[in-house]
């Protein structure tokens, strides 16, 4: 089968890596993939390995903004031009685009092209803005999407009702098994982590404020704050401004984030909202308990309250302090959830979201009769406590 991978770039984020994944395991057992980068000079770190056989284009688009609404609008052009070009050399059976404009982009670019696009959602599309024009965009041709797949089933519903939408499948990202576990029965020091970029959808401020009301009675635990952003000399004024400079730290961005997490005794998110929560299952997958908050779609499919972690209320950051008081100050409860953390394996495997995208495709290629199951083979439900 011939794929055709639209994405922003080949680094940085967690849906970036999740379409390269799928792209490599496609690739792998004998499709024909291509991979087309309309930003490839955004993002941060190194760039996602790629399987052999996967061909990359990088086109680098221009989309700088300027006052100048014709120069806008003849940048917009001229850009969908070119994708619009470089989709048909590919010669694809189906387009996948991931993400936001990204989306957009390319539905616009593959008009009359007469190939199935399909648009995966990697964050909950209710809960973001990436201004008016894409959006009015968005709201035109997401209904002519061939399928507009989401990571949880929160977001398909809200897909449902925004854009009336056929064919709404949920598919997971895929979990990969590590030769890694965190050591979590020591004598200390301990430290707690967390992998984010610095901006505001992420809140590491509320972290940093939740790790401040509980530093004085943990003083073994550390904060550690892996990645990078715009918000970077504000969270140093924040932790400044708290007296923590001895406790928290902010390395920067990590290739080795799994390894950090193998040293590590506790994982955090505090997002604002996410579409999946990658990270999550990436420290799960190390047996790493972890504590979020319980943001509109994501964690709560993935953490188990009570069992591999704790959730707490949406944006509370005294709740959020007393998870991580209660986990930070219980030995025995920490190493009992890092048992149970590394099912996630089980219940996240690459071989399960291949068997749903591969119904998604004979379905929107006309191969074979049935509809595609709105939710996905894992069957997870929300486990978060009622808040």
């Amino acid at each position: 089968m011939r794929l055709t991978v639209v994405v922003s770039n080949v680094r940085g984020g967690g849906s970036v890596w999740a379409a390269v994944q799928w792209a490599n395991a496609w690739s792998a057992r004998g499709d024909e993939v291509a991979i087309l980068a309309i930003f490839p000079s955004e993002g941060v770190g190194e760039d996602f390995a790629l399987h052999k056989d996967v061909a990359l284009l990088r086109m680098d688009l221009d989309d700088r903004p300027s006052t100048s609404r014709l120069a806008v609008a003849w940048r917009i052009l001229r850009g969908l031009a070119s994708l619009r070009r470089a989709v048909a050399r590919t010669r694809p059976e189906a387009v996948i685009a991931f993400d936001g404009p990204v989306n957009t982009r390319t539905l616009m670019a593959c008009l009359g092209l007469r190939v199935p696009v399909v648009v995966m959602e990697q964050a909950h599309p209710g809960q973001y803005h990436f201004g008016v024009f894409w959006e009015r965009w968005r709201d035109r041709l997401f209904p002519r999407a061939a399928a507009i797949v989401n990571l949880t089933q929160a977001a398909g519903d809200w897909c449902a009702k925004r854009f009336g939408a056929r064919l709404l499948p949920v598919i997971y990202n895929p979990v990969y098994p590590v030769d890694l576990r965190a050591r979590l029965q020591h004598a200390g020091p301990f430290r707690v982590i967390t992998g984010a970029r610095m901006v505001e959808q992420k809140r590491l401020d509320l972290l940093v404020e939740a790790f401040a009301r509980i530093a004085d009675r943990h003083p073994q635990w550390s904060l550690v704050i892996f990645g990078d952003g715009p918000l970077r000399p504000e969270l140093e004024r924040q932790v400044a401004d708290k007296g923590l400079c001895g406790r928290v730290s902010m390395p920067g961005w990590t290739p080795q984030l799994s390894e950090e997490m193998a040293r590590s005794d506790l994982f955090v998110l505090s997002s604002a909202y996410e579409g999946f929560g990658n990270v999550i299952a990436e420290a799960l997958a190390v047996g790493l308990p972890v504590v979020s908050f319980d943001c509109p779609s994501g964690p709560a499919d993935i953490l188990r309250h009570g069992v591999d972690g704790l959730l707490a209320k949406p944006l509370d950051p005294q709740d959020l302090a007393d998870c991580l008081d209660r986990l930070m100050g219980d030995d025995a409860l920490r190493q009992a959830m890092g048992r149970r953390a590394v099912e996630v394996l089980e219940r996240f495997p690459m071989s399960k979201t291949l068997e749903l995208w591969d119904a998604l495709f004979a379905t929107i290629l006309r191969k074979e009769d049935g509809a595609v199951p709105r939710r996905s083979l894992n069957d997870t439900s929300r486990t978060g406590r009622p808040l």
